[in-house]
């Protein structure tokens, strides 16, 4: 086995840079200091572009869509299958796409792709009452709410952010963040609009 001379083991070692290690991050959101906020939407920009998932679907099933809100990443071909009883027309006109899928029966699935970042606001052009949210991200760390009001963000990278928060309730909320430590929490206050 040949060894390396000193000099060359310093340069790649030096070379590699001090070592960074990535945290997870808990965003806790809140309405008027306590009631935690459920289907609340989190993400980060600053970091990392995103990929296009490789899948992601919103059904319809009793004249409503499943899941109500949700998060992907620009790029996404989402399906929209049929699995109700009735004919559906999903339509949407808002920020980040304009579509308008026609009228189609239960077990029809259509597809849009979506290719710029921001909400997206869904209804059906036949039942009033059906409504879900899109926000299409360009960056690998997002996360949506529970009941808990929480979203933990894993494996990022030190460094300066923007936290982009988003609730159909509430007035969206952009802060500037700097995650520097492992497990690191951001408290976020939302008022509803």
């Amino acid at each position: 086995m040949r060894l390396l001379p000193k000099a060359v083991t310093i340069l790649i070692l030096a070379s590699a840079g001090p070592a960074t290690f990535a945290s997870d991050v808990t965003i806790e959101g809140v309405f008027d200091g306590k009631k935690p906020v459920q289907g609340m939407v989190a993400y980060l920009e600053g970091g990392p572009k995103s990929t296009p998932m490789k899948k992601y679907l919103i059904d319809q099933r009793d004249k409503t869509f499943v899941p109500h809100v949700s998060v992907v990443t620009v790029g996404t071909t989402v399906e929209f299958p049929n699995n109700d009883v009735v004919f559906h027309n999903v339509f949407a006109y808002f920020h980040a796409k304009k579509f308008d899928l026609g009228m189609y029966p239960r077990g029809s699935t259509k597809t849009v792709k979506f290719d710029r970042t921001g909400l997206v606001a869904m209804y059906c052009n036949v039942h009033s009452e059906m409504s879900a949210f899109i926000m299409v991200v360009d960056t690998p760390y997002y996360g949506i709410s529970g009941k808990s009001g929480s979203v933990v963000l894993k494996d990022i990278p030190p460094g300066k952010y923007t936290l982009q928060v988003w609730q159909e309730s509430a007035a969206p909320k952009s802060v500037s963040v700097i995650i520097d430590s492992n497990n690191q929490k951001i408290p976020v206050q939302l008022s509803r609009k």
